[in-house]
């Protein structure tokens, strides 16, 4: 299962991994837009497909 976060400024984080993906997230989050997301907040936004 794959894992997707697209941002509202174009990027785009894709991974196999709850973790690695809520990792990669927070780091753009807060180094981009000054904003810290719960877990939860970024599970919430994925989108996941299957290959």
């Amino acid at each position: 299962m794959t894992l997707t976060v697209k941002c509202f400024c174009g990027a785009v984080v894709q991974t196999d991994s709850e973790d690695n993906l809520v990792e990669q997230v927070s780091a753009h989050a807060t180094s981009v837009h000054d904003m810290d997301l719960s877990r939860d907040d970024i599970l919430a936004m994925a989108n996941t497909s299957e290959g």
